[in-house]
C-alpha cells in the first residue's frame, strides 16, 4: 500500500499540482499578493485536485454507466450487432499498417464475444474518415478486418464507412439494417457512450439494446490513492464531461 501511494505521489501530474499548492502556501504566508488574488489562484488549484481524484471520477462515470449494466449473453430478440467506431492510427514511417486504438479494440472484442454467444448474425462495423488529413484505411475497414480475424464470418460483416459522428453512425447503420428487414440491434460501445448512442438509434426508430464495454464504475475500493490527483482520473472525467455536453447538444438538436 505504501509503495503504491509513493508511486502515485511521484508521478508528474500530482507533483505539478503539489508544486502549485506549495507556491500558493508560500504566497499566503508571505502575503506577497492581495487576498483576492490568492483565492483566485487557490480555488482553481483545489478544483483541479477534486476533478482529478479517482473517487470523484468513479461517481462521475457511474452517472452514465449504471443505467446500462454489462451483458455477457446476446438477447434472443436481437437480429444484429452494431459496433460504433472509435479511432484508428494510420500507417506512417514507423507503423506499417493501420491499428485500432485501445477503445476501438475493446469495442470490437465485446462485439465478437456477443457474436459468438448465439447463432451467427449480421455485425455492422461503423466509422468513416473523421479527419480529412489522415490516410490509409478508414476506421470501419480496420474494424472489419479485426473482427474477421477473431472468428466473425466475413459474410456476416456489414461495412458502414461514411459516418463521422455518433448520430451519423446511427443513420447509416439503420439504413443498412433496414435494407435487410432488420429492426433491432445490439449497440456495442463504451459504457459511458451508451446513453447517447442508444438515444440516437431509438429516436430513428430502431429497437436498440445496450452492449456496453470498458466499464470504469464497477466497484469502489477506497484507498489513500483514491483521493490523490491522478492524470487517469482527470482523463476519465474529461470523457464524462464530453458525454454530458454531447447529450445536451443532441437533445438541443432533437437527435435523441
Amino acid at each position: 500500500m505504501l509503495y503504491r501511494v509513493c508511486v502515485e505521489l511521484l508521478r508528474p501530474y500530482p507533483l505539478l499540482i503539489f508544486f502549485l499548492l506549495g507556491v500558493q502556501i508560500f504566497l499566503w504566508r508571505r502575503k506577497m499578493i492581495s487576498v483576492r488574488l490568492r483565492w483566485a489562484l487557490l480555488l482553481p488549484t483545489l478544483l483541479l485536485w477534486l476533478f482529478s481524484m479517482p473517487v470523484v471520477s468513479f461517481f462521475f462515470a457511474a452517472t452514465l454507466e449504471w443505467a446500462h449494466p454489462p451483458i455477457y449473453q446476446r438477447p434472443q430478440d436481437i437480429d444484429a450487432i452494431v459496433v460504433l467506431g472509435s479511432g484508428v492510427a494510420p500507417p506512417d514511417s514507423m507503423r506499417k499498417k493501420a491499428e485500432l486504438d485501445t477503445t476501438g479494440m475493446r469495442r470490437c472484442l465485446k462485439a465478437v464475444e456477443l457474436y459468438h454467444a448465439g447463432s451467427p448474425c449480421p455485425v455492422v462495423v461503423t466509422g468513416g474518415r473523421v479527419s480529412s488529413y489522415k490516410t490509409g484505411p478508414v476506421m470501419a475497414e480496420v474494424m472489419r478486418d479485426f473482427v474477421i480475424s477473431q472468428g466473425v464470418a466475413a459474410e456476416d460483416v456489414i461495412l458502414e464507412d461514411q459516418s463521422r459522428s455518433t448520430y451519423e453512425n446511427a443513420i447509416r447503420a439503420i439504413e443498412l439494417l433496414q435494407a435487410r428487414d432488420i429492426d433491432s440491434a445490439l449497440i456495442v460501445t463504451d459504457a459511458t457512450h451508451l446513453t447517447r448512442a442508444l438515444g440516437c438509434f431509438r429516436s430513428l426508430g430502431m429497437g436498440a439494446h445496450a452492449g456496453g464495454c470498458n466499464y470504469k464504475a464497477t466497484k469502489l475500493y477506497l484507498t489513500p490513492s483514491s483521493f490523490l490527483p491522478s492524470a487517469a482520473a482527470a482523463a476519465m472525467n474529461q470523457v464524462v464531461f464530453h458525454e454530458w455536453l454531447g447529450l445536451f447538444y443532441y437533445r438541443l438538436r432533437g437527435r435523441i
